[in-house]
């Protein structure tokens, strides 16, 4: 799996001279740098997205991403009171949806909702809010290292504080439980409404067609979710086969054998979600 990491530097200016520092250990082919932002936090304490890659469904996501960690970095009152500025496409399409405004998604929940689907353990986000203080800014990005070295040098000689964590998918595994729960549950309400009495058909239909309901919308969440799938892994390899045939020796080793890492988790977590489709399908045919 990638990695989410979160650099706090003592200003804005070198914050970008971290984004910079990432470029060119991703040409170099130390890591791969799917895509990177950075968060300024102003004297009075407001937010500000100065820089996001929001190209591609690999930037898309970022960019969502990126939106609720300023969400929760700023806190829901500072939200919705206009002290966070959105900085990119994607974080902008964020906040207009109802991404980032606590009033509209839900409040903190949605927030941290959004960093849950990202893959992103929230007690870093946490880590990183204390240490990010008025007048200092925040480099974040998606990547994956072949070794953490090169990075913990640049960062060190910036004067930054680094925060890494790999980003663990529990997405398809907690659509996948969804689906099956709905299954059983229609199951069951199928058998009641074949043995019930005639005066208690009415009621158990209705609590039939709120299942069949649950089923299509958990059916377009998962079919959405596998588009997403083929999306991010398609422009995950073509990152990696870009290193790949730059790089040499044992860098080019590792680069490959993370690609097929990529593909056996890509293969068995479709197989999953197709499985789910094909069972919310079944229910409502």
């Amino acid at each position: 799996m990638d990695k989410f990491i979160a650099v706090v530097f003592d200003s804005e200016e070198t914050a970008y001279k971290g984004s910079e520092a990432l470029g060119e250990l991703h040409k170099n082919g130390d890591l791969v740098l799917y895509a990177q932002g950075v968060i300024s936090k102003d004297g009075d304490g407001n937010l500000d997205l100065k820089k996001a890659e929001d190209e591609g469904p690999i930037g898309t996501a970022f960019g969502i991403l990126m939106g609720a960690m300023v969400g929760v970095l700023a806190g829901p009152a500072a939200v919705a009171a206009g002290a966070v500025v959105a900085g990119s496409a994607a974080a902008a399409t964020a906040a207009g949806s109802g991404m980032l405004v606590g009033s509209m998604t839900g409040g903190v929940f949605g927030m941290y909702r959004d960093l849950w689907v990202a893959g992103i353990d929230a007690s870093v986000i946490e880590a990183v809010s204390l240490e990010l203080e008025p007048g200092k800014s925040c480099l974040v990005a998606s990547i994956d290292e072949v070794w953490t070295a090169p990075l913990d040098v640049r960062v060190k000689d910036l004067g930054g504080t680094l925060f890494r964590k790999p980003r663990i998918d529990v997405v398809d595994d907690q659509l996948t439980a969804e689906m099956a729960e709905f299954d059983r549950e229609l199951t069951e309400l199928d058998a009641e409404l074949d043995a019930a009495a005639d005066n208690m058909s009415a009621a158990i239909s209705e609590k039939v067609a709120a299942s069949k309901a649950k089923i299509k919308a958990a059916g377009a969440r998962i079919d959405k979710r596998l588009n997403d799938l083929d999306a991010e892994f398609d422009a995950r390899v073509a990152a990696l086969d870009a290193q790949i045939e730059t790089s040499v020796d044992e860098a080019k080793a590792k680069f490959k054998k993370r690609k097929a890492e990529i593909t056996v988790d890509y293969h068995e977590r479709k197989a999953k979600l197709q499985k789910a489709s094909s069972l919310a399908a079944e229910a409502l045919s």
